[in-house]
């Protein structure tokens, strides 16, 4: 794309390579309700958005070649997954179509909502933007909204709205922030990721700063005030400035979270006077804090807290983050996609919270050789916290497929923490079998960023 480019106007038809990444998905359905006409590309391997496509009627190309780009394509719309030498960016350029990557599009689109909300951090993101759309959409502003994974209540990851409010998950890898130019920005949490594109945690930390620094002045920022990297991004930043936290100083306090028997009950606090008592469906404190970011937000777009609290207590979840897929035996089997040293930690001591009399398995497929060789030890450490780790091979993507650990190294590393307590496998399908061996009243978690959800699969058809 060229600066004096514009993205065309609909009916124009718009083909996305790449169009199973869940981020690409929702563009698609987005694009569709718009009145484009959709189209795509992507490998033969499954994903868990091929029902989306499927349903919204997108006519999808199984595997890509030069002859999925034709001249009645107006544009080209990639995922940054994909070099400019890929097979169908390579045609498309032939026939001179233009090219948007996934970011641009997005940025674009957000462009044209009054209030457009980013939803960044390193953790917590899709829950907390699918709370916040939930929210809205509860409070009759029928907002417009794009999650990182599929909405249990909607059956996708995209919501079309009528409304001036326009909610996204934001992924600050690649620094896909720099496309994005919104009203309002929730920063979660800061914790150093993506050692493949950011080589520390200086240049991790600059991308959200640069990012906060173009909020305009009538915008807001919610920050996570208990994370003092979090809270480092203020200086520079010219809009309202709203902190949420435990800790006492923050405009909108937690308090008294209980957890139990997978229901976390919680209190807010708004400078320092009671807002209200609410209740959510999934267990640990990490939901309450992903809930009051959400909470913040709404409340500043007029939703009462009457209505949030309803919404909370209808809040279904979305697909991979802890959810509950069924059980074989006595094995509640629950799917996550915590993939990070911190969200692992998260997740096992919820479900120790919310199983005390259960032992935990865990099915863990690490995504990415940097990041495995990087957080080696920080994955060894979360990790140990489970009573069995059964460990398939690092999941190889088109971002990685290749690097100089392998996931014997991380059994290692787990059991030099809590010896005999990871054992690895050769695939998903051994991991499965592995795990039916597990009889006794237990929750089996399969976690990871890859395709591990296909364990759960396994064990629960």
């Amino acid at each position: 794309m060229t600066a004096e480019t514009q993205f065309p106007n609909p009916p124009a038809r718009i083909h996305l390579i790449g169009i199973k990444g869940v981020g690409m998905t929702g563009l698609a359905a987005l694009l569709q309700a718009q009145g484009y006409v959709v189209s795509g590309s992507d490998t033969m391997e499954s994903f868990q958005t091929d029902e989306v496509l499927r349903s919204s009627n997108i006519s999808v190309a199984e595997g890509f070649s030069k002859s999925n780009i034709t001249s009645i394509i107006d544009a080209i719309v990639y995922s940054t997954a994909y070099a400019p030498n890929h097979i169908e960016r390579e045609a498309a350029r032939d026939l001179s179509l233009p090219e948007w990557s996934y970011p641009e599009v997005l940025g674009v689109l957000a462009l044209s909502y009054r209030n457009s909300v980013a939803v960044a951090g390193s953790h917590g993101k899709t829950t907390t933007t699918a709370l916040l759309a939930h929210m809205l959409e509860e409070g009759g502003i029928d907002p417009t909204a794009l999650i990182g994974a599929p909405v249990t209540a909607w059956g996708k990851n995209a919501r079309s709205g009528s409304g001036d409010w326009f909610v996204f998950e934001a992924d600050e890898y690649q620094n896909k922030f720099q496309f994005y130019a919104p009203r309002h920005i929730i920063i979660t949490n800061v914790d150093y990721d993506h050692p493949d594109f950011f080589k520390n945690e200086a240049a991790y930390l600059a991308v959200f700063a640069e990012f906060v620094k173009r909020l305009p002045a009538d915008g807001t920022l919610i920050i996570n005030g208990d994370d003092p990297v979090s809270k480092s991004l203020v200086k520079g930043c010219s809009a309202s400035v709203v902190t949420f936290g435990e800790d006492k100083k923050n405009d909108w306090q937690l308090k008294n979270v209980q957890v139990k028997e997978g229901v976390t009950n919680f209190r807010v606090y708004k400078h320092n006077v009671l807002h209200g008592e609410f209740s959510l469906n999934f267990p640990g404190k990490h939901y309450a804090l992903d809930a009051l970011a959400a909470l913040v937000m709404a409340d500043k777009a007029g939703v009462s807290s009457k209505i949030i609290g309803r919404s909370l207590e209808h809040y279904r979840g979305t697909a991979r983050r802890f959810e509950r897929r069924g059980a074989f035996g006595s094995m509640v089997v629950i799917d996550d996609y915590a993939h990070h040293p911190s969200e692992i930690r998260s997740v096992v001591r919820a479900v120790r919270k919310g199983y005390s009399e259960r032992r935990i398995v865990v099915v863990f497929q690490a995504h990415t050789y940097s990041r495995t060789e990087q957080l080696l030890p920080d994955f060894a450490e979360s990790l140990g916290e489970a009573d069995l780790v059964i460990v398939p091979p690092i999941y190889a993507s088109a971002r990685e497929d290749k690097g100089r650990v392998d996931h014997a190294m991380l059994v290692a590393a787990i059991n030099a923490v809590n010896p005999g307590h990871a054992v690895g496998v050769g695939s998903l399908e051994e991991a499965s079998l592995v795990a039916k061996k597990e009889t006794g009243k237990g929750v089996l978690i399969t976690m990871g960023a890859g395709d591990v959800w296909r364990v759960a699969d396994m064990l629960i058809r």
